[in-house]
């Protein structure tokens, strides 16, 4: 442990505004906004907006949990208390595909000016290090605005049904956007691969878009015909 002093960087952290912590909520209610906004000034700042202007995050119940540090079970109970509260909307994108989710403020907060020349000075710096790390640009600006998936800031999450496939949460949302149908079913199936076979691979999130590759270039007689030999993203 070290003293605070005039020269200390903080941490990252996350916003978490007064009303949610003077408000009558449960603890996991308050943590669990304080995340959804962080990841909103995320949101705002990669141009995700919907077509009535409003910011919206995609954030999955799995990685809720894993940076709230809770069961999944919680984080819906927490979900539900900020929806009924007004707090949040989450609006249903189709099948497999995650919702996305509208951060809500009271009318009565006062609000305060951001921060000039950055959305989110969790330690100082630019948003890139706070919790929730940066999201991939909106579609309307990917091209000229894409950001790297390799970034080695990012902090990886668990997926799958074993827990053993990492991806970013710029990962996570590039796979969700270029592959909505079929997105979840490899990292499944990656998951139970590696888990019988013992075998890892150095970029969980390259194998699975070569996986798709592959696919997409046979005939489509047996989806999830692949070849393990594939280099890309090979053991370590």
């Amino acid at each position: 442990m070290i003293y605070f002093t005039k020269d200390t960087t903080l941490p990252p952290f996350v916003p978490l505004p007064r009303f949610i912590i003077q408000g009558e909520y449960t603890v996991n209610a308050k943590l669990l906004y304080g995340l959804i906004l962080n990841r909103t000034l995320l949101s705002r700042k990669s141009g995700w907006y919907a077509e009535n202007g409003a910011v919206y995050v995609i954030y999955t119940i799995k990685q809720m949990a894993n940076d709230l540090n809770r069961s999944e079970r919680t984080v819906k109970t927490a979900l539900n208390e900020l929806e009924n509260a007004g707090l949040i909307q989450r609006v249903r994108q189709g099948w497999n595909r995650a919702n996305r989710i509208f951060l809500k403020l009271p009318d009565r907060v006062q609000l305060s000016s951001p921060p000039e020349g950055n959305d989110c000075t969790m330690d100082g710096q630019d948003s890139s290090h706070c919790i929730g790390q940066i999201l991939p640009a909106s579609n309307n600006n990917q091209e000229n605005n894409r950001i790297s998936k390799n970034d080695s800031s990012e902090e990886p999450h668990r997926f799958g049904e074993f827990q053993n496939v990492l991806l970013t949460d710029s990962q996570f949302a590039d796979l969700q956007t270029q592959y909505p149908g079929k997105y979840l079913a490899y990292i499944e199936h990656l998951s139970q691969y590696m888990a019988s076979s013992g075998r890892t691979y150095h970029s969980h999130y390259a194998t699975i878009k070569g996986w798709i590759a592959q696919d997409a270039k046979k005939a489509p007689t047996n989806k999830y015909d692949y070849d393990y030999t594939y280099e890309e993203g090979e053991c370590l």
